[in-house]
């Protein structure tokens, strides 16, 4: 009966030596406790992402149009950061000079990070629009829903003027 305590006795201690709860040095001091899981590194959000506009054309030469035809920018985006995978599509948004443009197509799929790619937008321009030489801007995510993390240019404008004409030529098709 004598060896089956001291067999108890024994496996407890050594039960409380591997735990780190048996001598004052251990107890003490929670730093030195042997076995630790290891560490989990998790990440809370993906890499964020950054656009860039890179270029804005015009589907045909644009230097004459007039109010309520529709306009046609193609644009170049970059995803200089990582993955976009906040819901729903990229919003865009367009000016004649000071006028906002009425959407028609404002809108691109996400992109995945490191990838450009070129879409075709499509604006109506308003009636009420001053009939002055202007410059087409266009900007990305104007309200900044997408939350970038990046300091990517965002809005482009062109070089070139478009000019509203009052007149409706034979030839315009509407």
């Amino acid at each position: 009966m004598n060896s089956r305590k001291i067999y108890q006795v024994s496996s407890i201690i050594l039960l409380l030596m591997f735990t780190g709860f048996a001598f004052a040095d251990n107890s003490t001091d929670p730093s030195s406790i042997v076995f630790s899981a290891p560490a989990m590194v998790i990440s809370s959000l993906p890499e964020c992402h950054d656009y860039v506009l890179e270029k804005v054309t015009l589907d045909k030469d644009f230097a004459y149009t007039r109010a309520g035809r529709s306009l046609t920018p193609r644009i170049i985006v970059k995803n200089q950061g990582g993955d976009d995978v906040y819901p729903g599509n990229v919003p865009v948004e367009a000016w004649l000079g000071e006028t906002p443009l009425i959407p028609v197509v404002d809108n691109f799929p996400p992109l995945k990070g490191g990838t450009s790619a070129m879409f075709m937008l499509r604006f109506m321009i308003p009636h009420d629009i001053p009939r002055r030489p202007v410059h087409l801007t266009i900007k990305i995510d104007p309200w900044n829903t997408r939350n970038e993390c990046g300091d990517g240019t965002n809005e482009f404008t062109t070089l070139s003027l478009v000019v509203i004409e009052d007149k409706v030529k034979n030839w315009d098709d509407f």
